[in-house]
């Protein structure tokens, strides 16, 4: 009798602890779930999203397009998971300041991706690096050594040197104007010598860069390619080492190129400094002409006295200098020059300002360029239409935060649609996607390098807002000035008609080169 109870009561325990077990594990669930529910009501509206995959399958190229496309049906912000990747994308100017300016701490880091750690020395350059101490410094040095006014106005004779050679070029490539010219070879060519000489104090040809690509706009065009990839390791994280697209692979290939290329640039800097001290033995020439010091002199000087300034820290901020420098300057040109072929009463608008400026004869100097209030409407409605960088470079939250209503869980990233603020018929009108450079005359006190106006924002804003706006704005500027106080121009068939089509990626330049006739309208020194 006594065994028959212990028989009967033994189980008793074991289903009460699996009772409770239960108990606690569905109260459990019912927290979590109710508390996710909670959080999801507070994101920002969005689509549906996969498991997995997230909303990955409906990242259609080109994404600036189809996320405005996404804005229209959801809101100026919306939510995304992309892979296991919590994103939020912005297409307000409203919405885009509270993020950029009242909360500008707290997305000022960025979220790690293979092209930093894979192209750009692992997070050693200013653009990827991760908001921390290393970030402040890079920023401190582009900021207060190599993009200060006085260095970039050093650097005026460059400019006036190599814009002058490209006239010449132009002309001698169209047999004195028989013959069209491809306009973006031109200006590719240009800005690449303009950016090197800066950087490097020389130019560099194609077969100098050596590696697996066949000159150095191959290699940036690759470069911008791979950044603008989406690359599902960098959203779906333990499929990374698969590298199922062969996007890793091509970068550390653009890396191992430029890492040999910077360091042949980084020795003969070496080299050269040290014969000219030896040769000068500490003795300057009091009629020497002052060195202009190029900005691998400048690093190279810092890092003698700062130990943290390393090599690979050069060689990744000469490598961000070049991709953002270069690309972003090159194809606002060719979009301008687009533009002002398609519409031809603004180009003679913009001709004759110039011509009662500079004259009928003579070159376009950088002290002629701050009288043209014109051309400055022209560059202006440029980089609002065709922004160089369409979607920001991602910003990450490095804590929760609530904007415009909505939850922002902590490591968000947050993708700010340029493209689509600066076509926003709220701000600018019904006609905000026509080419319209009078429009500027209205809004004269929208500075493009101040970051003050979101209205419209190319070049970014706030803590990682792009610092080198004032190095590219005077190169666009006299370029475009001297191209059309030069030359009048003209494209075959109706210029209404001009192909515009643009090219998908971290970038946004012609699919097509730009080719157009010149006529000579100048006295010019060819």
């Amino acid at each position: 009798m006594a065994f028959h109870n212990l028989s009967v009561c033994l189980p008793l325990p074991a289903t009460s602890s699996t009772a409770a077990i239960l108990c606690i594990f569905f109260s459990f669930f019912f927290i979590w779930f109710s508390h996710n529910r909670r959080i999801r009501a507070r994101l920002p509206p969005g689509p549906y999203a996969l498991p997995i995959i997230g909303n990955l399958h409906q990242l259609v190229l080109p994404a600036h397009r189809t996320f405005k496309s996404l804005a229209d049906k959801y809101g100026p912000i919306f939510f995304l998971r992309l892979g296991s990747v919590p994103t939020v994308v912005v297409s307000s100017s409203e919405i885009a300041k509270q993020f950029l300016k009242n909360h500008d701490l707290i997305f000022a880091s960025r979220p790690p991706r293979a092209a930093g750690r894979l192209i750009f020395f692992n997070f050693e350059d200013v653009v990827f690096a991760p908001y921390g101490e290393h970030w402040r410094q890079m920023r401190k040095i582009c900021v207060l050594e190599l993009l200060t006014a006085k260095r970039i106005e050093s650097f005026k004779h460059v400019r006036e040197e190599e814009v002058s050679s490209m006239i010449r070029s132009v002309w001698e490539e169209s047999e004195n104007g028989r013959m069209g010219v491809n306009v973006s070879k031109a200006i590719s060519t240009l800005t690449s010598n303009i950016v090197w000489r800066i950087l490097a104090n020389r130019k560099f040809s194609d077969d100098d860069l050596g590696g697996d690509f066949k000159g150095f706009k191959d290699l940036l065009v690759e470069l911008i390619a791979r950044v603008g990839d989406f690359n599902i390791g960098d959203f779906i994280p333990y499929l990374d080492w698969l590298d199922l697209q062969g996007i890793n692979r091509c970068m550390k290939k653009i890396h191992k190129t430029f890492d040999e290329f910077a360091e042949k640039i980084i020795d003969d800097h070496v080299n050269a400094n040290h014969l000219m001290a030896a040769a000068s033995n500490g003795q300057k020439r009091a009629d020497a002409e002052p060195h202009v010091q190029d900005f691998v002199d400048v690093l190279l000087h810092m890092a003698v006295t700062d130990t943290k300034i390393t090599r690979e820290t050069i060689k990744a901020l000469v490598l961000d200098m070049f991709g953002a420098g270069l690309e972003t300057t090159s194809t606002t040109l060719e979009w301008a020059m687009s533009e002002l072929l398609r519409h031809p009463h603004v180009m003679k608008k913009l001709q004759e300002e110039i011509e009662s400026i500079v004259g009928h004869h003579g070159k376009v100097k950088g002290s002629n360029l701050a009288t043209m209030k014109y051309l400055h409407c022209v560059v202006k409605e440029t980089l609002r239409l065709y922004p160089a960088v369409p979607l920001m470079v991602p910003h990450e939250s490095v804590e929760a935060v609530t904007i415009a209503g909505y939850y922002i869980p902590k490591k968000t990233t947050v993708m700010v649609n340029v493209w689509a603020i600066g076509r926003d018929p709220n701000v600018w009108g019904a006609y905000a996607s026509k080419f319209k450079p009078e429009r500027f005359m209205e809004y004269e006190q929208i500075n493009l390098t101040d970051q003050s106006d979101f209205s419209m924002i190319p070049f970014g804003a706030g803590r990682r807002g792009c610092p080198g706006a004032s190095m590219a704005i005077p190169t666009i500027e006299l370029a475009l000035a001297q191209l059309l106080h030069t030359f009048d121009w003209r494209v075959e068939g109706d210029p209404s008609q001009l192909d515009m089509k643009e090219v998908c990626g971290v970038t946004i330049p012609r699919q097509v080169p730009l080719c157009a006739y010149p006529r000579l309208r100048v006295s010019f020194p060819l």
